[in-house]
């Protein structure tokens, strides 16, 4: 049975500088994320406001060490932006648990 797990998404200094200097990361992380949407993986992301290169995706995996291989797929992660603070975190959903499907 899949479970929930937030990914709380930090990155590194640099990360806005990078984005100037090869802008075909942004479109590839947003293509990264429409795909683990339609995998079923994705459920919901977006950043903290205001943005400041942190954020949150909620993801399901069997367990933490899949979230976090899924976690390190991304364009995100391949190019080095994540910063080390970045966490996944097995989340138990007690309130508003049927918006996300199967996964409790």
């Amino acid at each position: 049975m899949s479970k929930l797990f937030a990914v709380v998404v930090a990155t590194i200094p640099e990360y806005y500088d990078y984005k100037i200097a090869h802008p075909e990361h942004d479109p590839n992380q947003l293509a990264w994320f429409r795909e683990q949407q339609e995998k079923g993986i994705l459920l919901c992301c977006g950043p903290f406001f205001p943005h400041d290169g942190t954020g949150l995706w909620v993801i399901q995996a069997e367990n933490v060490e899949e979230a976090q291989k899924i976690v390190n797929s991304s364009p995100r992660a391949l190019d080095g932006m994540l910063a080390e603070s970045t966490r996944v975190v097995e989340w138990q959903v007690h309130i508003g648990c049927e918006r996300f499907g199967d996964s409790k």
